[in-house]
Parts: structure tokens; C-alpha cells; sequence
């Protein structure tokens, strides 16, 4: 399993630029760390960051220490730990229902759209999911009696998941389980949580959040009370950019599509679950990772503030709901209707998605101008603020629409074979390969919208108009144009962009002088050293506006951002 979802997810892991934001600002995180030698507190442009705890930001500095700083390098620790949530999924799935489950299961948490894309990317998305669904494991290990060892592994990975995400990452697991015990009315619960294991999580975890609080006050009151408590009310002291949340319906659309073709099955799925959970040791197992799948999406169905990436938690365990109705289907006896409740609903999605791809390659319908707005965080914001979105001209999309519209196609024709003669095991075949042999293609749009919204452009054209005592300056929040911090090496003045994640971190004393207002922005537009302006903002709200028309030069404009100067290029 390992084998075959490596080839898929580090194929070309480096082909796309980074897409920015959010990538380029996460690298930058991780390069600054060796650079600066402080592993305690992650910084970018020299200003402290406390959004997030350092272990996704360790892996990527040792991965450029070996690798060098790029693209790849920066994506590999998020590609190897959705590698390892394939294999951890499948041996799951070998515990719970045998080795054709375990195959079904692994492959099905890979092979979607949303895990893949989410898989090449620079976050801590994967790492946080491998270490939740360790978590389980380790839960499983010790219900069907594995004893100690799978309790360390519940807790280890409960302790690397709150070093990886935050504090809290560890509360939903733990609610998960609370509200599985209160189902099966089990007692005593004083075995499940032994001295031992809170140490280990304490071992693990506390030092970093205590250290960073010792060396910067009020760091823990950011992370628990502002980022998340007064961010569910909408009133954050330090409020970052206002990504607007998707609504309870987008949300459940959002998360049903990235885990197509297999969400077909997954109400059968859970319904079949809650009705074995009498079915002893095994299907109490089948029960408690049922609840997190729904659990979590429900929380976040209902909860105020939602984004696209919020339901992939939950796709290891619906990937083993999943894989365990098309792996009783198979087993169903010959001759039975069963696998047509399966295999007609793949048919009729491949055989929609073909003509879909077709009719847009072909030109008879115009790609959506909007499409990525409900899937990509950043393209949101960019709305939200009535900022200019770059656009991907359709020609760019057309080899990825034509090869997709072939590849489903095939796929619907091989279904309704499969269909017609109730043969499950040839469907489910057919439906992973279709989507092993389009994820690769996938990820050539998902390069063409990357290039769109990359820096290179105006880190090319800084390259080539550098001179000596240059300042540079960015208009708007810095994360927007995160990737720039790795080719450039003095810090970079930020005008109007205090409201981002940075924001906390410009209270510290040293740091608040990278932030500057139009006046501070003007008055070194008037001086002797030569200013780059890299603005986010569209040119009738900009900060240019306030400067005098004849000393502004537009350098380039590229990526959704504008490069001037007070100098003629």
C-alpha cells in the first residue's frame, strides 16, 4: 500500500510552484528556523509566529537540509504522512475485516480528490490526520485487548497531534471515545486513562507551549482564548484575514465531492455500522470510528466557522466504512441485487463527469469563473476583500479536461459491465484505477492554477532591478506573497498588513518596526534608496494612490500582484 500510494503522491511533487498563499509563508517558517538557529519559536521575516507549533516546520527544515529549499522538499513531509495514513488505514482494515478490506480501505483514503490535493500541499493538514488516526489505532490495539501498547500509541499520538496543530487538537479524539463509552455503557472507565498516558502527552507537548510562554507572554492566551474561543464569536483581539466560512450546505457539498467516487456509499456505510454495534469487540470498533466521521462533520456542519480542508479528518475512517460495504457487496451471494445499489451510482458519476469534462473542453459551456472559490481558502479571500482573482485562461485546463473526460469515460463503460453482471469486485477495481489514473492529471490543473498565483514573476523582475540600499515593501498581509521571503534575504517592510496572522507577533519589541503606515511608506518613497512595492491590493484601493503619480513605475504585473518602484525600471 505504501509502495503504490508513494508513486501517486510524489510523482511531480515538485512541478508546481508553490501556491501562495498559504505554501510559500510555510516554507519560509521552516527555512528561518535554521537560519536564525532558534527551533523554539518559528518566525518568518524575522517575526515571531504563534499559530501553530513547530513539528510540521522541523520536518521541512531537516527535509531542506538534505534536499535543499524547494518546492518538493517543502511538500515532501505532508506527501510522506499521507502515504503513511494509507498504510495505517489499511492495517486497520486487515484488523477489522481481513486483507481485501485493509486493500480497499487504504486505497480509497488515497485515491480522492480531496486527500490528494490536500496531500502536495505545505500544511499541517496530514500530519495532524496521521497522528488522529494513530490515535485510533492505537485505541482499536487496546480494545481488542493489545493491553498497554496500544494505550502508549493512543496517547503518543494524541501528544505529536497537539504538537502539531494546537492544544486543542487532542480534545476531539478524546470527546470521540468519551461519547463511544457512553453508548456501549462500559464501566470502569479509570483503566483507559492511567497516570502514565497523561504524562506522556504532557511529556511531549507541554514543554514547547510552556518554554514559548516563558519567553513571550500572553502566547498561550493567543492560542487557546483568541484563536479559537473569541474566533468562534467573531470578536479576536489579533483578528487575522477574514477568510469567510463556507455554509452548512457548501460545507457538506465541499467535503461529499473531495471524497468522490466513494461518499456514494458512505450513508450505507454508517447506518451499517450503528446497526452492528452489538456484533461484539469488532463491530463496537466499527461503531466508535463511525462517530468520528460523523461527529466531526456534524460539529462542523453547525459550527460558525468552517473552511473546505475541515472534513478530512474524518476520511480514514469513511474509507473504512466504505471499504467494508463494498467488501460485504462482494461477498454477497451470486446473483444478487445488492451490487447494483453500489454500481449504478459510480456509473451514472463517471458517466456525468465524462460529458461534464467534454462539454467544457469542447467549449459549449465556459469553465465557471468562479469554481475555485468554494474550494481554495486563499481564492475566498481574495473575493471576500473585492480583490481581483487571477484567472486561468480555459485553453491552460483543456489536455486536463480532455484526458479526465477519456479516463471516466472508459470508467463508465467499464461499470456498466460491471453492473450488468453484478460483479463488484471488477467495479471497485475499475473505480480506483479511474481515479489512480486521474489524480495525476488533476494535479497538471491544480500546476496551471498554481503558476496563476505564484511570485516567481515578481521575484524575477526584483531580481533583475535590485540595486544596492533597496527597501522592499509589501502592501497588504504578508502570507499573500509568502514564497518572496525565499528569495530575497533582507526583511521586508509590510504596510497595512496588520491584520494577519502576524499580527500578535509585531507586539513584540524589534518586530513592530517591519509594520509600516502610508506616511512611513511615503516618506521612504520621497528619500534616496530605491522602494519595491509588491501589493496584493487592486490599484484604485492601493496604498500607491497616496504617492505622488510621477515617481510611481510599474515594474510588472503578475500573479495577482503589482511590482513598483520610485525608480524608472
Amino acid at each position: 500500500m505504501a509502495v503504490v500510494v508513494a508513486a501517486l503522491y510524489f510523482g511531480g511533487l515538485g512541478a508546481a510552484p508553490f501556491l501562495d498563499p498559504p505554501e510559500g509563508f510555510q516554507a519560509a517558517i521552516a527555512r528561518s528556523l535554521s537560519l536564525h538557529g532558534d527551533w523554539i519559536t518559528p518566525r518568518v521575516n524575522g517575526i515571531p509566529y504563534f499559530d501553530r507549533p513547530p513539528f510540521l516546520y522541523w520536518l521541512m527544515s531537516a527535509s531542506f537540509s538534505v534536499l535543499g529549499v524547494s518546492t518538493a522538499a517543502a511538500r515532501l513531509p505532508s506527501a510522506a504522512a499521507a502515504v503513511a495514513i494509507a498504510a495505517v488505514t489499511a492495517r486497520l482494515g486487515v484488523v477489522l475485516g481481513g486483507p481485501r478490506l485493509g486493500l480497499l480501505a487504504g486505497l480509497m483514503v488515497a485515491a480522492n480528490l480531496g486527500f490528494f490535493v490536500y496531500g502536495r500541499l505545505v500544511k499541517p493538514d496530514m500530519l495532524f490526520i496521521l497522528f488522529i488516526l494513530l490515535a485510533f489505532a492505537g485505541f482499536s490495539i487496546a480494545y481488542r485487548g493489545g493491553g498497554r501498547r496500544g494505550l502508549v500509541l493512543f496517547y503518543a499520538a494524541l501528544g505529536l497531534a497537539v504538537m502539531t496543530k494546537d492544544m486543542l487538537g487532542a480534545i476531539g479524539p478524546l470527546a470521540v471515545v468519551g461519547v463511544f463509552f457512553w453508548l456501549t455503557r462500559e464501566r470502569p472507565l479509570a483503566s483507559w486513562v492511567p497516570w502514565w498516558g497523561v504524562l506522556i502527552v504532557a511529556l511531549i507537548a507541554l514543554p514547547w507551549y510552556l518554554v514559548v510562554e516563558a519567553r513571550n507572554r500572553g502566547f498561550l492566551w493567543y492560542l487557546i482564548v483568541d484563536n479559537h474561543l473569541l474566533n468562534l464569536t467573531r470578536h479576536r483581539v489579533f483578528p487575522d484575514e477574514d477568510v469567510p466560512s463556507l455554509n452548512p450546505l457548501e460545507f457538506l457539498l465541499v467535503t461529499t465531492g473531495a471524497f468522490l467516487p466513494w461518499a456514494l456509499a458512505v450513508p450505507a456505510a454508517v447506518v451499517r455500522a450503528f446497526r452492528g454495534a452489538r456484533d461484539g469487540v469488532t463491530g463496537r470498533l466499527w461503531l466508535l470510528h463511525a462517530l468520528w466521521a460523523v461527529l466531526l462533520i456534524g460539529l462542523f456542519t453547525v459550527a460558525p466557522f468552517k473552511l473546505p480542508h475541515h472534513g478530512l479528518p474524518a476520511f480514514p475512517a469513511l474509507a473504512l466504512l466504505t471499504a467494508r460495504v463494498w467488501d460485504e457487496t462482494i461477498e454477497a451471494a451470486p446473483g444478487s441485487l445488492r451490487p447494483r445499489l453500489l454500481l449504478v451510482p459510480a456509473l451514472v458519476l463517471f458517466a456525468v463527469v465524462a460529458v461534464t469534462f467534454g462539454v467544457l473542453w469542447a467549449g459549449v459551456l465556459p469553465l465557471p469563473g468562479e469554481a475555485f472559490v468554494s474550494l481554495d481558502v486563499a481564492t475566498r479571500n481574495l473575493v471576500a476583500q473585492g480583490q481581483p482573482v487571477p484567472r486561468v485562461p480555459i485553453d491552460a485546463y483543456r489536455p486536463t479536461l480532455l484526458t479526465g473526460g477519456i479516463i471516466f469515460a472508459v470508467a463508465a463503460l467499464g461499470m456498466a459491465w460491471a453492473a450488468v453482471r453484478r460483479a463488484p469486485a471488477f467495479g471497485a477495481a475499475i473505480a480506483i484505477a479511474a481515479m489512480i489514473a486521474f489524480l495525476p492529471v488533476a494535479a497538471n490543473g491544480v500546476t496551471q492554477f498554481a503558476r496563476v498565483r505564484s511570485t516567481r514573476p515578481i521575484a524575477a523582475a526584483l531580481a533583475v532591478q535590485w540595486r544596492p540600499g533597496a527597501i522592499i515593501v509589501h502592501e497588504g498581509s504578508l502570507e499573500d506573497s509568502g514564497a518572496l521571503l525565499l528569495s530575497v534575504r533582507e526583511p521586508v517592510r509590510v504596510v497595512n498588513g496588520l491584520q494577519s496572522s502576524l499580527a500578535v507577533g509585531a507586539t513584540v519589541p524589534g518586530a513592530r518596526p517591519l509594520f509600516w503606515d502610508s506616511p512611513q511608506l511615503q516618506e521612504a518613497w520621497r528619500g534616496a534608496n530605491p522602494v519595491f512595492l509588491v501589493s496584493v491590493v487592486a490599484p484604485e484601493r492601493s496604498v500607491v494612490r497616496s504617492l505622488a503619480p510621477a515617481s510611481v513605475h510599474l515594474v510588472t504585473d503578475a500573479g495577482g500582484r503589482r511590482l513598483y518602484a520610485n525608480v524608472a525600471p
